[in-house]
């Protein structure tokens, strides 16, 4: 099964050039907000742009600020997720209502158990997973897609690992993993992680327990 891995974090010059060859970037609009003059030379229309707010920081882009990011930066054939408060499905619900409700077109985020939209959106991103221990975030991802069947097009944001895509369906996900930050990071070279971005072949091997389910 096809896979987009998104690379995230490119928010330097350094980084976009050692990144160029990946034809999907995920790009925050807080670590971007300046919009630096480099940014658009990469702006072409081969490569998958999906714009982030970028909620996970603690200095985000404000809700108002984000959405005139859009209207100036965003191409037309790059798309972006919604604004969101990880943690508070509410206010992240009422961010989407909000933002149709001005004639924008954001990709959805599911927040906690807000799973009416599995069954409404085409495309949905699923936020909230990287600070989930393992066992809950299998748990969560097990009920996501054995017990909900999403209709849409699925983005796990924040991960890259194909063992976070083989039990399911999700076709997207992103991580910035590739950035040496540590000496984590730094086991592999950058072109080495850079490897596991972009189009990746991921078969589809739903979990014993749930293939009758699934498949019903």
């Amino acid at each position: 099964m096809r896979r987009l891995i998104y690379v995230a974090g490119v928010n330097r010059k350094h980084l976009a050039a050692a990144t160029q060859s990946v034809p999907a970037w995920l790009l925050s609009a807080t670590l971007l907000r300046k919009y630096p003059g480099w940014v658009e030379q990469y702006m072409t229309r081969h490569r998958a742009v999906r714009w982030d707010p970028g909620t996970f920081s603690n200095d985000a882009i404000s809700y108002r600020s984000y959405r005139d990011y859009i209207h100036q930066h965003a191409k037309p054939w790059h798309d972006y997720l919604q604004y969101d408060e990880i943690g508070d499905p509410e206010a992240t619900a009422w961010y989407l209502q909000d933002m149709r409700r001005r004639g924008m077109h954001p990709i959805p985020i599911l927040q906690g158990n807000a799973f009416h939209l599995l069954h409404s959106e085409r495309h949905i991103a699923i936020g909230g997973l990287v600070g989930m221990p393992e066992a809950r975030r299998v748990d969560y991802l097990d009920e996501v897609f054995y017990e909900h069947k999403p209709v849409g097009r699925i983005h796990l944001l924040g991960m890259v690992q194909h063992k976070w895509f083989s039990p399911y369906t999700a076709v997207e996900g992103d991580n910035t993993s590739w950035i040496p930050r540590d000496e984590w990071n730094r086991r592999k070279t950058i072109a080495e992680w850079l490897a596991e971005y972009g189009e990746q072949w991921v078969p589809f091997q739903p979990r014993e327990m749930f293939q009758m389910k699934f498949f019903a």
